[in-house]
């Protein structure tokens, strides 16, 4: 059970918040290395250790965020298909009275659930993925809800889906991303070209509609995040990812994100810090509008 809260923020309640941390701690499909479960408690320790002053902004968010951080969401024994719908039941709510959550994995399945509940309130949601894999296999290891078709089944629920950083695929994969409508796939190796960056940050500025966001932290170069059960090489760096992650802000609006996949290693924080700053710095982004107004 996760003890204190993210950022160690002063507890508020759910009720009263406008963002909610949701740890979810799932881990049943891992195909390579394990300990996903883990990363939900390891990137709230982590936070409490991030200076709370921007740097790139010279301002300090954390004065202005109404963020709680939720009770963990614990794993289904009866297995992904229970799971996934254990979260929609509990995330739903909050989502109905438009709270943005911040939810932490666990495997990159839990985002099938929280994709299906935003689209409850949000019918005209768009998703943007960011992840070293397509996960866009149709089943893996004889289960639809492996962590390897998470995107396949996003992309089932009709709405616009963009993948950033993906350098791994599978020739099935390949043959449906040549056909799917409604799929743009961003390659981590053309990002290297600034020109290319710079298309990509175009076509994310002209998404339509709300976007949610679903980050597996291994879509960053496993140099600067190690801690994850299948890295990839040639990733995102830390600057590039956050440039995307504040193109998607600015132009708004973002209603959810998740963050999963980080597998703790133990006597390494490395990764768990720079995800607990990834997203901390993603809130700032999101409240920069409120620091201009005062």
């Amino acid at each position: 059970m996760p003890s204190g809260t993210f950022l160690d923020l002063e507890p508020i309640s759910v009720r009263e918040a406008e963002i909610v941390v949701v740890p979810i701690p799932y881990e049943a499909t891992t195909s390579y290395g394990g300990g996903t479960r883990y990363g939900p408690e390891a990137i709230l320790s982590a936070s409490r250790q991030v200076e709370l002053w921007d740097e790139e902004g010279d301002w300090d968010p954390s004065q202005v965020i109404r963020l709680a951080t939720a009770a963990e969401i614990t794993p289904d024994a009866g297995g992904p298909g229970p799971m996934l719908e254990k979260i929609k039941k509990r995330v739903k709510p909050w989502i109905a009275e438009g709270k943005l959550l911040i939810s932490l994995g666990g495997e990159h399945t839990i985002a099938q659930a929280l994709v299906e509940s935003y689209l409850t309130r949000h019918p005209d949601l768009t998703v943007v993925a960011l992840d070293a894999h397509a996960d866009l296999r149709d089943t893996y290891e004889h289960s639809p809800f492996s962590h390897a078709c998470v995107m396949r089944r996003v992309w089932e629920l009709g709405r616009p889906l963009t993948l950033i950083g993906v350098r791994s695929y599978s020739a099935k994969e390949y043959d449906f991303i040549r056909v799917a409508p409604r799929l743009t796939l961003l390659k981590a190796r053309s990002l290297v070209d600034p020109d290319y960056l710079q298309l990509t940050l175009e076509h994310l500025r002209r998404l339509k509609g709300p976007v949610y966001i679903s980050l597996d932290v291994d879509a960053l170069d496993p140099a600067v995040m190690p801690a994850t059960g299948t890295p990839e090489p040639g990733g995102l760096n830390y600057y590039q990812t956050l440039t995307i992650l504040k193109a998607i802000v600015e132009r708004g609006p973002v209603v959810g994100l998740d963050l999963t996949e980080l597998a703790p290693i133990p006597g390494h924080r490395v990764s768990e810090f720079t995800a607990a700053r990834l997203i901390y710095k993603f809130l700032g982004y999101l409240y920069q509008g409120r620091r201009a107004a005062k």
